[in-house]
C-alpha cells in the first residue's frame, strides 16, 4: 500500500514539475497559463494527500478508492485528447487505457490488502 502510494506521489509530482516547466514558457499566453496554475496545484496536492497516506496507511487507506476516481476519468480525456489530435491513432489510445486501468487497479488491489481485521477503518 506504501508504495502504490508513494508511486502516485511521485507521479504528481513528476506531472507537476512538467506543468510548472509549461508554465514558465513563454510560448502559452495567460489563458493557457491560468489553466496550468489549477493544474499545478492539483497535482502538488494530490501528491501531498498521498503521501500524508503514508504515514498512517491503515487508517488513511481510502485515499486509494478516491484516487482512482481522477485517474480514470485523467485517463478517459487523455484518450480523446489523444483522438482528436490523431484520429485512427487507436494503438495509442489502447496503451493508454490499459495502463490506466492497470494503475488504478493497482490503488485498489493496495487498498483491500491493507484491510485488517484488526484495524479499523
Amino acid at each position: 500500500m506504501v508504495v502504490v502510494a508513494l508511486s502516485g506521489a511521485v507521479l504528481n509530482i513528476l506531472y507537476a514539475v512538467k506543468l510548472l516547466n509549461d508554465f514558465l514558457d513563454p510560448q502559452y499566453n495567460g489563458a493557457i497559463r491560468e489553466i496550468l496554475i489549477s493544474a499545478i496545484i492539483l497535482e502538488f496536492a494530490w501528491a501531498v494527500l498521498l503521501l500524508w497516506l503514508v504515514f498512517k496507511p491503515f487508517e488513511r487507506r481510502h485515499i486509494l478508492l478516491f484516487t482512482i476516481i481522477p485517474i480514470l476519468f485523467g485517463n478517459i480525456l487523455h484518450s480523446v485528447s489523444q483522438l482528436m489530435d490523431a484520429p485512427g491513432g487507436y494503438g495509442a489510445i489502447l496503451l493508454n487505457t490499459i495502463f490506466g486501468i492497470f494503475y488504478a487497479g493497482l490503488y485498489a488491489v493496495a487498498y483491500f490488502l491493507g484491510k485488517s481485521d484488526d484495524k479499523t477503518a
